[in-house]
């Protein structure tokens, strides 16, 4: 077999000293850190590996664009987004009258949702590490005062995580501690975006070049959405997953997925998994959970036992709590009369309205063109309408009046709260797929802030064209999950310790974004990387120490 490829039989025959379940930003750079220090380190993702090499690997485009007969049928639609490293779990919203049903737009695969991501690392802001001062109101949210570690306390892991993924690019003018990051700097902005740069700064606002882990090799295409066909996107895989394997002795299971963990009162003894219709039990001193957001909470919760009556390390009938997923509503504006982007161009960044008048608010960052009517109607069920909305006079209307701007996105911090959760499906799956169950509602907190951050960021772009591609408030944008496994220094009110152990078991370990306490107004990426590498540092003294 190939470096890193192993049986699921041989698999079981070890006694691991880290089993990490999940591939993304926090397992791949926690994995990488512990076998580069020469840990036995097991991978175990439910997605396909799309590493180099990987036949049947759908790269350089959607899913949707590259391979539009797939859409024909489910099963050969969800086949083409498992080897583009999209999931093909069916999220349930029960959040409103009448459940709603869909496919989530985030990674499964090797390097989980980094492999698709715009490769924006930014650190937080300092004020973001005390979350509850930043808001007028925050009701009867769960908000902490503060995060059980503080911004310079994560500081040192920042660096880390900013040279292991290669970040370039500029730093924020509105924060005084980017100015000691020094990053490379980032290629200058191009035509498409200069000329709102041009404008943001003649109006006293302060754009920057975001920091990107991006190579920028020759016709870099600044790839999001889709895998990377060259080399310039630095994610989970190509810079955690794929060096611990083939230059550190990790291993890989992929395409199998991780359904319970079996524990006593303080020790998961095994790990029980399925890959092929295969079930395993594997063992490791310890185990990292890095799933995911909704799929961590879910096998926590699925993990119940005499000792866990309510899931495992669920004492505080926190897991799966305090859901946030982010506000964001992409705008198109068209910065010059008659342009024509059609780049993905995601290069400005703008905090002027994060803190605003004493308020929180977030981020506001260019994402790029608009995509093309393919993305929405090759896709099951839809055969009938993109008939009809395919026809020529159609897409003349839709390229003529809804293409060639510059897509910018509004992100704003949404809160936790107890009611907005995750929870494992009532009904067992019949295909195989991963099922899971969401509520999440708007409270007033996010209602007022919401409205006044669109009126904010509209009136600011009032001098040109621009049309709202969606709403912050459908639950469907879940590419920012985080929150259900929150960390803190309560075990009545928290999930995890500062060091990201749960609380009652002592070889239990979650490092996705279910650890955040709060969401902050920016991309989590390089938070979850730089905190993933801290974690590493902490279980290498702690459980492997000579």
């Amino acid at each position: 077999m190939a470096d890193g490829e192993l049986s699921a039989r041989e698999a079981e025959r070890v006694l691991w000293d880290v089993i990490v379940v999940g591939t993304g930003m926090g397992g791949g750079m926690l994995g990488y850190s512990l076998a580069r220090s020469g840990r036995q380190v097991l991978f175990v993702e439910k997605g396909r590996s799309t590493l180099p090499g990987t036949p049947g690997t759908i790269r350089a485009a959607m899913p949707e664009l590259a391979e539009p007969r797939a859409a024909r049928s489910p099963g050969t639609y969800y086949d083409a987004l498992a080897r583009a490293g999209r999931t093909t779990d069916e999220v349930e919203d029960i959040s409103g009258r009448f459940p709603k049903r869909f496919v989530p737009f985030i990674g499964a695969g090797t390097g989980g949702s980094s492999a698709l991501y715009g490769m924006v690392c930014e650190r937080f802001f300092a004020q973001d590490f005390t979350p509850r001062q930043n808001f007028d109101d925050p009701g009867e949210s769960t908000v902490p005062e503060a995060w059980p570690l503080s911004y310079d306390q994560l500081s040192p892991w920042y660096a880390q995580a900013e040279k292991l993924l290669g970040v370039r690019g500029a730093p924020d003018p509105l924060r005084p501690e980017a100015a000691a990051v020094g990053l490379p700097p980032a290629p200058p902005f191009s035509v498409d975006n200069q000329p709102l740069v041009d404008y943001l700064t003649d109006n006293g606002l302060h754009p920057y070049h975001l920091p990107m882990a991006c190579e920028y090799t020759d016709d870099c295409a600044t790839c999001q959405t889709y895998l990377c066909p060259q080399s310039c996107k630095n994610d989970a895989a190509r810079n955690g997953v794929q060096p611990a394997v083939a230059e550190h002795g990790a291993q890989l299971l992929a395409e199998c997925r991780v359904v319970r963990l079996e524990a006593d009162r303080t020790h998961v003894t095994q790990v029980i998994a399925e890959q092929h219709s295969t079930t395993l039990a594997l063992k490791a001193k310890v185990v990292v959970l890095a799933a995911g957001a909704l799929a961590t909470p879910v096998l926590l919760l699925n993990s119940r036992s005499g000792d866990w009556p309510r899931g495992l390390a669920n004492g505080s009938d926190y897991v799966g709590r305090n859901l946030m997923r982010h506000l964001m509503d992409p705008l198109q504006i068209w910065p010059e009369p008659g342009c024509k982007i059609t780049a993905a161009n995601k290069e400005i960044g703008l905090n002027d309205f994060y803190f605003w008048e004493g308020q929180k608010f977030g981020t506001v960052q260019s994402f790029g063109a608009m995509p093309p009517m393919e993305m929405m109607t090759n896709r099951p069920g839809w055969q009938g309408k993109a008939l009809r909305v395919m026809n020529p006079a159609v897409r003349q209307v839709y390229e003529r009046f809804f293409t060639g701007g510059l897509v910018l996105a509004a992100i704003m911090e949404d809160l936790p709260y107890l009611d907005n959760r995750i929870l494992p499906p009532d009904r067992p799956s019949v295909d195989g797929r991963q099922r899971l169950r969401m509520q999440y509602r708007l409270h007033p907190s996010e209602i007022e802030r919401h409205a006044a951050f669109l009126s904010k960021v509209k009136e600011l772009l009032r001098p040109f064209r621009q049309i709202s591609l969606g709403n912050g408030e459908g639950n469907a944008n879940l590419g920012h999950v985080c929150g259900t496994c929150r960390f803190g220094t309560d075990p009545h009110t928290s999930v995890l310790d500062a060091h990201n152990r749960a609380h009652e078991v002592d070889n239990l370990y979650v490092v996705d974004t279910s650890f955040f306490p709060s969401s902050a107004g920016l991309n989590p990426s390089l938070t979850v990387a730089a905190n993933a590498l801290r974690v590493a540092a902490h279980l290498d003294q702690a459980h492997f120490a000579n």
